[in-house]
């Protein structure tokens, strides 16, 4: 029986290091010193009415994310178009995949807080 008892008290430090472990850890991922983050579904005209600029569909899509990263403080390759999953890439002009009413994902992460 001494045996026993040994034994269902190493099963029970086991059972608290293990739970303590995954609280841990589960801490570590929410907890985010210094970062800033958000992404959102967005039109090219809600951008223009959020950040109060402009938009000219021959611009191209660096210029449009030089001008969210002035008001966000963060750099412009932290900042990703994205329709469907597939980025769209810095050099192309903004009327090759988008038109004003065309829903896309901003995505855009600061590394400072």
């Amino acid at each position: 029986t001494n045996n026993n008892r040994s034994n269902n008290s190493n099963n029970n430090s086991k059972v608290k290091s293990v739970s303590l472990k995954a609280t841990t850890t589960m801490s570590r991922a929410l907890y985010l010193p210094n970062r800033r983050r958000g992404h959102k579904y967005v039109t090219l005209d809600d951008i223009a009415l959020e950040y109060a600029c402009v938009i000219n569909l021959s611009d191209t899509v660096e210029t449009l994310k030089q001008k969210i990263s002035a008001q966000k403080f963060c750099p412009v390759q932290n900042i990703k178009f994205s329709i469907m999953g597939k980025d769209i890439p810095n050099g192309c002009q903004l009327k090759e995949h988008l038109d004003l009413h065309t829903r896309f994902l901003l995505t855009w992460a600061s590394p400072l807080a």
